[in-house]
C-alpha cells in the first residue's frame, strides 16, 4: 500500500491535492485497488483463483500509476489536473 500511504502523509502535510474529475477518479483507483489486494492477503486464502485475481489487480496498479514512484506520480496527478 506504498501509494496509499504516501497520499496519507502528504495529504496530512500539504492538505488534499487539487485533483480535477479524471485525476481524482485515479487516484481513488489506486487506493481503492491497494486496499482491496491488501485485504485479500490478509484473508490468506490459497487458490488458483484467488492468486489470477489479485495478480490482475496488481497489473491494474501497475498500468494506472505508470509504474512511478508514489512522489512522482502524486506530482504527475497535480500536473494533469492544471
Amino acid at each position: 500500500m506504498k501509494y496509499t500511504q504516501y497520499f496519507k502523509k502528504s495529504k496530512i502535510e500539504n492538505g488534499p491535492p487539487h485533483l480535477n474529475q479524471d485525476q481524482h477518479s485515479r487516484y481513488f483507483n489506486i487506493v481503492a485497488l491497494e486496499y482491496h489486494i491488501d485485504q485479500m492477503n490478509k484473508l490468506g486464502f490459497r487458490s488458483s483463483v484467488i492468486f489470477t485475481h489479485l495478480e490482475k489487480q496488481k497489473n491494474s496498479i501497475m498500468r494506472i500509476t505508470k509504474e512511478l514512484e508514489p512522489e512522482e506520480l502524486l506530482m504527475e496527478l497535480i500536473e494533469l489536473s492544471k
